[in-house]
């Protein structure tokens, strides 16, 4: 079992969860998602990627806004509280089943530990 750890910005990986569950909210796929932001088809399920560099930007609130029929941008915040400038998500690979049982060549990610970048690591985690 290969642990991974990634250094994110903790709004940013708060973000990328709070769209997630909206989007699951309305049983929208990643891909219709993407789509309905005009953006290229797999851009969202990069962005819920923990290994990817995609993240949402200020640009993409409006677009998600509009995709999700929200009626503010502050709703995309809405829950949010922000403790840490950066954390450390620690995670496992774990490969899909196909129908038939055998490993997929896809991965869903499980979550082991998100823990807080001090301040003084900063400069060397990223």
């Amino acid at each position: 079992m290969q642990y991974i750890s990634e250094p994110i910005s903790e709004l940013d990986y708060l973000v990328i969860l709070r769209v997630k569950q909206l989007r699951i909210d309305r049983n929208m796929s990643q891909r219709s998602l993407s789509v309905d932001m005009k953006l290229s088809k797999s851009f969202v399920g990069k962005v819920e990627a923990l290994g990817q560099p995609e993240k949402y930007s200020v640009r993409h609130l409006w677009l998600i806004k509009d995709a999700l029929k929200l009626e503010d941008i502050k709703d995309i915040f809405e829950g949010i509280s922000v403790k840490h400038d950066l954390i450390e998500i620690v995670y496992e690979k774990i490969p899909k089943l196909n129908k038939d049982g055998k490993e997929s060549k896809q991965f869903d990610e499980k979550v082991i530990e998100i823990r807080p970048i001090p301040k003084e690591d900063k400069g060397e985690k990223m």
